[in-house]
């Protein structure tokens, strides 16, 4: 019967420590701008007779027939 013999593996400590962040959160260097668009006056005006009236009036004859 041989002697108990010590145990080889011996409890190391461990080597993983843990290490401070290295990622330190940085000021953003985007910064609100002012707005490079400015509300301009509307270029176009409008002319005061666009379009000609309609030739059909609302005294046409197809209308007329529906009223009577």
């Amino acid at each position: 019967m041989t002697p108990p013999h010590p145990t080889p593996y011996t409890l190391h400590p461990t080597p993983h420590t843990p290490h401070p962040t290295p990622y330190t959160p940085h000021p953003t260097p985007h910064t609100l701008h002012p707005t490079p668009h400015t509300l301009h006056p509307t270029p176009y005006t409008p002319s005061p007779n666009p379009h000609p009236p309609s030739p059909i009036s609302t005294r046409s004859p197809i209308n007329a027939k529906n009223t009577d």
